[in-house]
């Protein structure tokens, strides 16, 4: 059984491990995240303590913080639920109105990373209604090719940039 004193909470545990498997780092991840938002303070959501020793302070997240955390790391509400039962109603919340926004998605824009997504979002603001749908059904295309050229839908990693 979990130390609730010492140790990381559910959702910490659950939003550590999403992120850890899309190899990002908490810094990447907040980044993605719809406001500013710090590597460091996703660092102590995820343990649920900031400090050290008798300086040692929980940090258990607010709800909407959270639900955005899961949002971003690709955790359902669903299982968010098993965790942190008022940040997945939140998260709900979050993709009921993503759908209601976002009809006519294509699935390929659909599965892009947020900050992708909010890109998209953000373009589409200045785009007639009427020309939604074709503009979407290009962008699909493109971001389709793009991402089978960097070789992410082969399952194979990425070589990685180096600078210098």
């Amino acid at each position: 059984m979990e130390d609730r004193e010492h140790g990381p909470p559910g959702h910490g545990v659950l939003i550590r491990l999403a992120r850890e498997a899309q190899g990002i780092s908490p810094e990447t991840a907040a980044a993605r995240m719809p406001f500013r938002f710090s590597g460091a303070s996703w660092r102590q959501i995820e343990a649920g303590y900031r400090g050290a020793g008798t300086k040692r302070t929980p940090v258990p997240g607010k709800p909407a913080t959270v639900a955005n955390m899961a949002r971003t790391v690709g955790v359902s509400a669903a299982r968010l639920r098993e965790h942190n039962a008022e940040a997945a109603e939140i998260l709900e919340e979050i993709e009921r109105q993503d759908a209601q926004q976002q009809p006519g998605m294509p699935d390929a824009l659909r599965a892009a990373p947020p900050h992708v997504r909010r890109m998209i979002d953000a373009a589409l603001e200045d785009v007639d209604p009427a020309d939604r749908a074709e503009l979407l059904r290009e962008l699909a295309g493109d971001y389709e090719a793009v991402t089978k050229r960097r070789g992410r839908n082969t399952g194979q990693p990425q070589r990685p940039r180096h600078a210098g």
